[in-house]
This record gives structure tokens, sequence and C-alpha cells, in this order.
């Protein structure tokens, strides 16, 4: 068998996960994989990990994902497939051995997630047969033993099947352009972004013609994991609060902080970020979480888990799971003004940073990695070390689930507004600046409430209407005009960021009326001023059945009613008539 063939049977456990190679590890999910690694190696179904890390709300199938096994860059080609390799079997099935029957450790007696434990790089026979060493021979000896092992030929482990074939082709572009800013793109990242998905999952996108097409091999990634508070919150309390075991301070900060006679604080411990000590990098989060989940149990106490898909298990917590989790006092105000740089030209923004946090699942949700204000990276001018992204577009970019706009965007796609926002086109409009750039922090003790919309009514206005653009075919569609209206008052008043933009008294008559001017106990204009009763429009503006529709239908599809409280069917609005004579 040709030799440089056999470097990829064996790859090890987390040098996969941790790309210690330097190249992609290419992912395929295989749900009957693993359901043949439960029966043969005998997995309890209890879960390995403590409860140091919070387990799912519900018992729930962990993910199973092999890896085709990274290829080191001293093979240039090959002539075989990559090797799939399941990690969490081989780490469940050996948990006896431990992870130092295939890891080594450094000099601190931790260990590197690198393999094979004997690794021989003088060249690439020599490298080949470190990992038939480690792995084949390993199998060999199981075997030998009477118990289950793993395959010991080529054609066993470099097998060509119908997920390394897979490919899909991804634009080139300059390295100046960026497709999710581009214009034309923004409404449609916009919409792919509740459930988040990346760029290429959306679908039938059309990448422009000019765009340069490469080939690459479909890759499936481990959900990520977010440290949100439930998490921190556990780790924090098994910890004892030593912020020092997880968190990095440069030498130089830790003397100056000496220098003034302060303990470092919690800001200062995330607030500096190292590659080699982040526990956002995959290889040194790694080493550091699995070493102390290791070093715990073996001082027989409570550790997290050493699965991959003990971690990676796809899971999220919802912010209402984490309503009585504590939000780390980091020293912050709660209620601060946000001010612009001089250029900026603008008032500082009252901002109640409690509030917000509530809303949130981790700090990362507006500060990516650290808690350096906005600020500190991005300028009025954009610079290099904020991705040369400006100040206002952090605050105001619609699509970008970190700018104050873009969650506000998402907010109002939620049930309880989308009812009228979903035709109401988002973004800002220039009456709305003056809203957040208040300037004093005396905003922030207003509340607003809408009054009773039958208050603003005109005197001769009925409490029930009737659309009867249907009459031929059916009876006059009865709107209960005011139940409606308060409904959607009372879901505007009992949300806090309804109640900070919802200004003007008529804001829910807008859901509907979104063009005509709204004063109080004015009439509207009529519905047909606009919408013409052609069946068919002659631009872009809807016919009045089709506006009627629009508005109706969509409200109730975007608010999840049922077809009982908010009916999606004809006969549910449009009571059919009975034909004279029948029967």
């Amino acid at each position: 068998m040709n030799k440089k063939w056999m470097i990829v049977v064996v790859a090890a456990a987390l040098c996969v996960c941790l790309g210690i190679f330097g190249g992609k590890a290419i992912v395929s999910s295989e749900e009957e994989a693993g359901e043949a690694v439960v029966q043969e190696s005998g997995i309890r179904e209890e879960s390995l990990a403590p409860d140091v890390l919070p387990a799912p709300a519900e018992k729930k199938e962990l993910p199973v994902r092999t890896r085709f096994i990274s290829v080191p860059e001293i093979f240039k080609e090959l002539d075989r497939p990559p090797v799939k390799f399941n990690h969490d079997k081989h780490a469940r099935t050996l948990e006896k051995d431990g992870c130092a029957l295939c890891h080594p450790k450094d000099t601190d007696e931790k260990f590197l997630f690198t393999f094979p434990r004997e690794r021989d790089e003088s060249d690439k026979d020599a490298l080949m047969n470190s990992y038939h060493d480690a792995c084949v021979a390993c199998h060999r000896e199981k075997a030998g033993a009477g118990e289950k092992a793993g395959p010991f030929t080529c054609g066993e482990c470099h097998i060509i099947g119908e997920d390394y074939l897979k490919r899909e082709y991804l634009p080139v572009m300059p390295e100046y352009y960026e497709a999710l800013r581009d214009t034309y793109h923004q409404d449609c990242i916009s919409c792919h972004r509740e459930p988040a998905k990346a760029a290429e999952d959306a679908g039938g996108l059309d990448w422009k013609s000019f765009y340069v097409r490469e080939s690459a091999v479909a890759e499936e990634a481990w959900p990520k994991l977010l440290f949100d508070y439930l998490i921190h919150d556990k780790h924090d309390k098994a910890l004892e609060e030593k912020c020092e075991l997880c968190h990095y301070l440069s030498p130089e900060r830790k003397a100056a902080l000496a220098a003034e006679g302060k303990e470092p604080a919690c800001k200062d411990w995330l607030k500096e970020i190292d590659e080699k000590n982040s526990l956002t990098e995959e290889e040194s989060a790694h080493f550091r979480c699995l070493n102390c989940h290791v070093e715990r149990r073996e001082r027989n106490e409570k550790g997290g888990p050493l699965h991959c898909n003990e971690c990676h298990d796809g899971a999220a917590h919802s912010i209402d799971e984490m309503t009585d989790v504590p939000r780390r006092d980091c020293e912050q105000e709660e209620k601060i003004l946000i001010r612009m740089e001089e250029g900026a030209r603008v008032k500082a923004v009252p901002f109640n940073h409690k509030s917000h946090q509530d809303k949130t699942r981790s700090c990362q949700d507006c500060h990516h990695q650290t808690l350096r204000p906005c600020i500190e990276c991005h300028t009025v001018e954009g610079r290099g070390e904020g991705d040369g992204i400006t100040l206002a577009e952090a605050y105001h970019q619609a699509s970008s689930p970190w700018s104050c706009i873009g969650c506000h965007e998402a907010e109002k796609r939620k049930t309880d507004c989308a009812g009228c926002h979903h035709r109401i086109k988002g973004g800002l409009v220039e009456s709305a600046c003056g809203t957040c750039h208040a300037g004093t922090l005396d905003r922030l003790e207003a509340e607003r409430k809408l009054p009773d919309p039958k208050l603003l009514f005109p005197k001769d206005l009925e409490d029930e209407l009737e659309i009867k653009i249907l009459e031929n075919e059916y009876q006059p569609s009865k709107v209960k005009h005011l139940q409606i209206l308060r409904k959607l008052t009372d879901i505007a008043n009992r949300n806090k960021l309804a109640q900070h933009f919802h200004v003007e008294e008529t804001t829910v008559c807008a859901g509907c009326h979104h063009l005509g001017p709204l004063e109080k106990e004015a009439p509207v204009p009529s519905c047909a001023t606009c919408h013409t009763v052609r069946k068919k429009p002659e631009s872009a503006t809807p016919t009045l059945l089709g506006a009627y529709h629009q508005q109706c239908l969509g409200c109730h599809k975007q608010m999840g009613g049922t077809e009982e409280n908010m009916p999606q069917t004809c006969t549910g609005c449009h009571e059919e008539k009975k034909v004279s004579g029948a029967g």
C-alpha cells in the first residue's frame, strides 16, 4: 500500500477540532453513523457533564458529526479521499484510558491537544508512520485482546462517499468589496437574520454574473457555543468568582493597577484580548477549557464536558429562560449618555444600560468580545481597528445584529410588532433622529402611553366597520375597528421599546393608514383615494382589493393568530352569500 495515503487514516482526536494542521477540516453530518456509534461503544445515556454547565431544558439527542481529517501541507495531493473521524466515539470508548492515551502534555502537565503523542515531522514517511504507529497499532492491539477495534486497511478508512463529493460555488470578489454591505443585498440579508443564516444559505441568490466563481467542498461546522449569562453564572459560582482562572490580563496592565494600589476589576479582565489566551479562539479555548475540566475531574470536583457534542449541542438559551440569571456587574453605570465624536455634530444619546442588558443573552450581543465602548474602535471616518465601519454604521446599520437599529429592526419582526411593521418600511426617518439624540438623561424618565383609541375617533365613526368591496360574492366583511386598535394599543403600551419610539398618539392608526395625514378626531382619507378599484394595478401601488388583503391578511399571518381570532381564509372574513331560491 502506498504509505502517503495512510496519513489520514489515523488523524487524532482534538486535532480535528482544533485544526492544528492549519488547513480546513471538511465536515459531514451522519445521523445513521451516530446511531451506530452508540450501539458499538455502549455509551451510557446520561450526560457526562455535571451541572457546572447547563443541561438543555428538555432531554434531546445530541448532535453527532464525523469530520474529514485535515491534511498537513506536507502532502500536496491525495489519491484517496480524506478519512472521516468521530472524536466523541473514540473519547467515550477509550474513556478509562483518558486523554493521555492520545495526547501529550506540556511542561506544566497540561494536555496539548495535538496528535500523535510521538510525532516525527522529519519527512512525509516519518510523519505518516507517526499516525499509523498510534492509531493502527491501537486498533490491532484492541482486536488482539478480543475488544472492538477500528479498521486496519486503507479501503476501510479512505471511503469515497457522497458527502465527500458535494461541492458548492462561492463568489470570489475584490478584497475591498463586501457583499453584505452591497446596497442591493441589504434587504435580502436583513430578512435572513431571523433566524440567523449565512450568506451562502440564502438559496437562489445570483451573486451577479460578473463574480468569478470557485468550487469548494461543502463544509458543515459544529454549532458555535454562545457563552451566555447562564453558562457564565454557573462557571462564576463553580470557580468562586476567580476571573483570573479564565480571563487574560497582560503583565503591563497588572503592573499599572498595582502601581495605583488597585485590584483588577471585572472590566479590566475583559478589556484586553490576547490571541494566545483568548477564549474566543478555537485552539486556545479548547486548550484552556478542556484542561480545566480534566483537572477538576481528577480532583473529584465538578467539571465541565469533555466531549464535542456536549458543548456544541446547538442548544441556545432564550432571554426568557435567563430572566432570573444575574447579569455580571462590571462597574457599569445603569444610565449613561452615549457621546459622539466632535465631528459627528449630533447630540448624545441617553441610554439605559440595565434595561438593555436584561434583553440580551450575553455582553457580546453588543460589545463583540470586549467591554470597550463602540467609539474606541468605530470613528466618524472609520478606521482599520473597526474594520472601516464608521461610528454611524456601528449604531445605525439595519442589517447588523450589533447595531442599535439592527436590533430594533429584529424586534419589529417579532409577532406582536410585525402586524403593523411588516408593511412599514424599516430603517431611519429624519424625524426619528431626535428621539434618540436627545442630549440629556431626562428623556429616559419619560414614560409614554398611547391613549384609548376611542378618544382619537371622529364623532361619527362607528366602532365596527363594513367593507363591501366583494359584496357581489360575499356578505360585507365586518371589521371590529375599535377592538383591534385597543388590542394594538395594549401591546404597544406593554412594550418598553414601543413606549420610547411611539411618540405620536395616532401611532397605531398608522399601521393601516400609513400615508394619510393623521390628526386626533379628524377623518382619514379613504383607502380608495390611493388604491384603485381596478382589477390590475398600473403602478407599484396595490389595487384596493390587494391593499385590503395585504394589510389584513398580512397582519393576521405576521402576528401568528388563529383562524378563529385572526382569520386567514376567505370565509373567515367574508361570509358567503346565500343563493336565492336554493334548497
